[in-house]
């Protein structure tokens, strides 16, 4: 990469695009090691050979290496994720297509990037530290709220049931969509299924159906009902 993106020195007055430059090549440089190896094992020279800037512009840009993953993480959820920043603003009717769509595309995006999943299971749920912390302020701070704000407008709209637990449904969401991406290996050797660009739309197709319908099938279920109140 050329000499016009790299650190800026001491006494020069900022330039804005210049520095936008610098974070969009290290955003895109973490992203490429990310795809071919675990969090611990990059660092943060490589990062920013692979970027063409000096490896103190983590830092300054991002706060450091975990800082610089996160808003890796983050440009893939906006890009890809579901787009929960405009339910109910958008003039839509609501819909369960609208759960469909969000489901969805959660899944194609763990298909497309599954570094994301295995990320978050190694780096933010089993261990405390600044990845976990800076996952919950900037990532799940803002898409956890807003998957739960989709449900309301959901629930109101009555398009779910009245029953359900809005704080709780989330949960329920992620880790139906999540689950064969953070099991993997033994998923597959256990039951011969893995998430994969083969048939993900297989898996999609099946975890809407099971968060939307339940597996009961209704009429015995209604039937069973009746028969435990006489």
């Amino acid at each position: 990469m050329s000499e016009s993106i790299s650190s800026r020195g001491r006494g020069r007055p900022r330039d804005p695009e210049r520095e936008m430059q610098v974070r969009e090549a290290l955003i895109q440089s973490a992203y490429v090691l990310l795809r071919e190896k675990a969090f611990r094992d990059i660092s943060i020279r490589e990062i920013a050979k692979g970027a063409g800037v000096n490896s103190a512009m983590i830092s300054y840009h991002f706060g450091g290496k975990e800082g610089l993953i996160i808003e890796v993480m983050r440009s893939q959820f906006l890009q890809y994720g579901p787009a929960f920043l405009n339910v109910g603003l958008d003039g839509k009717e609501p819909s369960l297509d609208m759960l469909k769509e969000a489901m969805a595309r959660m899944i194609r995006l763990y298909t497309r990037e599954p570094w994301i999943p295995r990320l978050i299971v190694d780096e933010v749920a089993s261990k405390p530290g600044r990845m976990r912390d800076l996952f919950a302020d900037r990532l799940a701070s803002q898409l956890g709220p807003k998957l739960r704000e989709l449900l309301g407008v959901l629930k109101t709209a009555g398009c779910l049931r009245q029953d359900l637990d809005i704080n709780l449904m989330p949960i329920s969401f992620i880790s139906l969509i999540a689950f064969p991406f953070i099991a993997g290996d033994p998923l597959k050797k256990v039951f011969a299924f893995m998430v994969d660009g083969d048939n993900s739309e297989k898996w999609v197709d099946h975890t809407v159906q099971l968060l939307l319908h339940g597996v009961a099938n209704t009429s015995i279920a209604e039937q069973q009902e009746v028969g435990g109140e006489n």
